[in-house]
């Protein structure tokens, strides 16, 4: 038996080193080293406290993704993915160069690095700013047609940023959007403040105290309406209340919508008791406005202007040459038979009664229909609606004769040359007092 193992001892051992040798190679064959490629690994900063502590910001210049090749068996490398690759940095061993030496570790000591894009990262540090700064707004849109947005109110109104001081230093406003478009009721909302350079750009790398403001934006109605006077009791005697007028006579309201449906003209009450004199005042609108509402874009003040006048009187003597005859009958002669002048009082301010003359009044008697003898005719005349005749209507006695009787010379028929005086320049709304 022990020949058995002894006999051959060289081709033995020869045969088992050419085995090896062999398996070897078939195992290599089926199982070689390969490397791989992996694009854009995160770099994981520790220990950043290091530099934060100091009140300083990292400013990350290169290194912040790295590129690296693995190599191993086949088998390993195909299974092996990008997230198994842990690449770091150590803020501990940052250099004066403000250089870090990016390390690589896999969870397999089969697998080694072979190369890796960037070698180091790259950093800069500068101080940290913070500050509180107050937040601005910006509308999204407009409210419906005839309504209109006030002052939103946000809260809180205040954030506190921080970052390096480059980058605080590029803040040009913090700023909120709100959306109103089409609104008619209030708006209620969050809004994410952002922070802009002066190009309108918004900002990153600056930590804000908060990310979001609570806002309301109120919402009210504008209505355009008229102001009309109402005058409450009576002038004294001797008085006219000869004008009145406020400026402005239309405003616009501004208010909630349920109050200012309700208005249509707002009306000021102006008492005329005891008033002697022109009245110049102003009114607060506030006293007839409800709640809620007011002027817009302006005080509530307006100016009540009111004319009042005294009231005057004024004699008027009509002679018989001054009436005129209309429609005398042919055939037949007329002649005044009360020959005294005709007084005529009226009543009024100065200003109307200046405007009534004679001429102005034109004096007439209407013949229409009348036939021979003696009548009593009414005197027509004309004067303006605004003053008043004191004395009653007078009459005149005229008596018509036939032709074959004379002709009376001190009668003018109104178809007859009056002068130039007789041309009334007075407006159309005299009153006309005739038979």
């Amino acid at each position: 038996m022990g020949n058995i193992f002894s006999r051959n001892v060289g081709w033995k051992i020869a045969s088992i080193v050419i085995a090896f040798f062999v398996w070897f190679a078939i195992v290599q064959v089926e199982d070689p080293y390969i490397t791989k490629d992996f694009k854009n690994i995160p770099v994981k900063v520790l220990n950043e406290r290091v530099i934060t502590s100091k009140n300083q910001y990292i400013n990350f210049i290169e290194g912040q993704y790295v590129d690296v090749t693995l190599g191993g068996k086949r088998k390993i490398i195909e299974r092996f993915n990008k997230e198994d690759i842990i690449a770091t940095v150590d803020m501990q061993y940052l250099s004066f160069t403000d250089t870090l030496v990016i390390d690589i570790k896999t969870n397999n000591e089969a697998i080694t690095v072979v190369k890796k894009s960037p070698n180091d990262m790259r950093i800069t540090r500068e101080n940290i700013k913070s500050e509180i700064r107050q937040i601005t707004y910006e509308f999204e849109g407009n409210p419906k047609e005839s309504y209109i947005h006030l002052d939103p109110i946000i809260t809180p109104n205040t954030v506190e940023i921080e970052g390096a001081e480059s980058k605080m230093a590029q803040v040009k406003e913090v700023k909120v959007t709100f959306g109103i478009d089409g609104a008619t009721n209030d708006v209620t909302s969050v809004g994410k403040i952002r922070l802009l350079d002066k190009n309108g750009n918004e900002i990153s790398d600056i930590d804000k105290s908060i990310e979001e403001v609570n806002y309301q934006v109120p919402i009210r109605k504008l209505k355009k309406v008229n102001v009309l006077i109402k005058t409450t009791g009576s002038l004294p005697s001797g008085y006219k209340l000869t004008g009145s007028e406020v400026n402005p006579n239309k405003v616009t309201l501004i208010g909630e919508e349920t109050a200012i449906d309700k208005i249509n003209n707002l009306v000021l009450q102006v008492p005329l008791n005891n008033v002697t004199a022109d009245v110049n005042k102003e009114i607060d609108l506030a006293t007839v406005l409800p709640v809620g509402v007011s002027r817009y874009q302006n005080t509530n003040m307006v100016t009540v202007k009111l004319n009042v006048d005294k009231v005057q009187e004024k004699d008027v003597v009509i002679l018989t040459h001054d009436i005129s005859i209309d429609r005398l009958p042919e055939n037949l002669n007329i002649s005044i038979v009360n020959t005294e002048d005709i007084k005529v009082k009226f009543r009024g301010i100065q200003e109307d009664l200046n405007r009534i003359t004679v001429y102005s009044l034109n004096p007439t008697i209407n013949l229409n229909n009348l036939e021979e003898g003696i009548h009593e005719v009414t005197l027509g005349i004309t004067y303006p609606r605004s003053v008043e005749l004191v004395t009653e209507i007078p009459k005149v006695i005229i008596e018509l004769t036939n032709q074959d009787q004379g002709v009376a010379d001190d009668i003018q028929d109104n178809t007859g040359d009056m002068g130039e005086d007789t041309i009334s320049d007075e407006p159309v709304d005299d009153t006309t007092v005739n038979n």
